[in-house]
């Protein structure tokens, strides 16, 4: 794959592209990871336009600017931008994760643009009570105010992937392949973080369980939900609760952890292509 970069406004989105004449898949990786998690799909979607991109603020993609920060439909509007310049419609959307969830965002709100929506170990928004929001809100303002811009300090690849291994199920091998891109080098040869630290700050407010329903219910693509049965996410459990908001949906199981797209592409690959042919 090839790198690729889209501008929006002041943001330079980057990204990996297969450059094959066909129907678009875009796809988007989970929270603190990049492209490089999502390429293990690539051989499986050979015969379409395979876009994966690298959120803003992670990977090779640019910061948002200094009085900025993240929020999900900030990467929405991101990819609405994208798809616009591009004229890209009727395309279909692969995600993991942080990704997956984006992915059934934006097919909610346009969902005449979405013609599939593959969404790896997540199912639809994270949800609060609305009786948390005063909450959520202040704790979101004190860790932004707390939160300041990368201090270039060499980074140890050997120590981050241990580091990231031992609060997360990710082999040490995909670990290693996708902090590998969220690193800038200079030219002694030294490794800095190039993915912004303001990616580790609160959400200002997570939707209710009553507005993510509302959202998902104007899906009218059919969606491919996997589930990794060894992660936190529970998507099984999630999916049998709101399987119901979904107008065309199934939820298809494996064995592995949070990143088993990354472990076992030659199960889930081939069940990604075959619902994607049959779109």
């Amino acid at each position: 794959m090839k790198e690729i970069e889209f501008h929006v406004g002041s943001t330079v989105i980057a990204g990996l592209d297969n450059q094959v004449q066909g129907d678009v898949i875009i796809g988007l990786h989970g929270f603190l990871d990049n492209a490089e998690s999502l390429r293990p799909l690539a051989p499986y979607l050979d015969d379409y336009r395979f876009i994966i991109l690298d959120l803003a603020g992670h990977g090779k993609s640019s910061h948002r600017p200094l009085a900025a920060h993240y929020n999900q439909v900030d990467y929405l509007q991101d990819l609405f931008a994208i798809l616009a310049q591009n004229q890209w419609s009727n395309v279909t959307l692969l995600g993991h994760s942080l990704g997956g969830i984006l992915c059934t965002l934006y097919a909610g709100l346009f969902p005449e643009q979405v013609k599939g929506v593959i969404s790896l170990d997540s199912c639809g928004p994270l949800t609060k009570p609305e009786d948390t929001t005063a909450k959520q809100m202040r704790e979101s303002v004190l860790s932004r105010y707390e939160k300041s811009r990368n201090r270039l300090r060499t980074v140890d690849l050997d120590k981050a992937v241990e580091a990231r291994c031992m609060v997360t199920d990710t082999r040490s091998e995909d670990a290693r392949k996708i902090l590998q891109r969220n690193l800038t080098q200079d030219a002694s040869g030294h490794c800095f973080w190039s993915s912004d630290p303001r990616l580790r700050t609160r959400s200002t407010v997570r939707l209710t369980e009553g507005q993510a329903e509302n959202i998902m219910r104007q899906i009218d693509c059919p969606v491919l939900f996997t589930s990794a049965k060894t992660s936190f996410k529970q998507v099984e459990e999630v999916y049998s609760q709101r399987k119901q908001w979904f107008k065309q949906s199934r939820c298809a199981a494996f064995d592995g952890g949070h990143h088993v797209h990354m472990e076992k592409p030659d199960e889930i690959g081939p069940v990604i292509r075959e619902f994607v042919d049959q779109l």
